[in-house]
């Protein structure tokens, strides 16, 4: 399982506007702190704004801001948002497909549910807010 490279700058994004707190920032001052081209911000910055996690703010000061609290975004919201439901392998999917026909008794789709498993458990349990504590005890 790889994530898109879109869901990986959505993640900073999101991120670094909420270690902004309430204050509005500009696609050029973000797009220039994570390193990543102008078009390239707005394209994603258009997606997230779209799905909620950020808002725009308009006029001569505007930019962007998160629209909700920080503790209130997981890792996995943002994922499931941008790439749909996480799934390891195809057995895992909801019509359960087996080429074998043996998801019932095959001992790889048993570790299979357990990877997908604990990854959903752990995006789940990881606020953005947290993100940013941690960050915040190592320096």
């Amino acid at each position: 399982m790889k994530f898109q490279i879109t869901t990986d700058y959505a993640i900073r994004i999101i991120l670094y506007m909420a270690q902004q707190g309430d204050q509005v920032t500009t696609a050029k001052e973000v797009a220039a702190q994570l390193g990543m081209t102008y078009n390239y911000f707005n394209k994603i910055a258009a997606k997230i704004k779209r799905l909620g996690f950020i808002e725009s703010v308009q006029g001569p000061k505007g930019g962007y801001r998160l629209a909700k609290d920080a503790a209130d975004i997981t890792l996995y919201d943002i994922v499931e948002a941008m790439e749909g439901s996480i799934c390891i392998n195809r057995c895992l999917e909801e019509d359960g497909y087996c080429s074998r026909n043996a998801t019932p008794s095959c001992l790889v789709h048993r570790i299979f549910e357990s990877i997908q498993s604990k990854t959903i458990e752990m995006l789940s349990g990881t606020r953005i807010c947290d993100l940013i504590y941690e960050n915040a005890n190592e320096t």
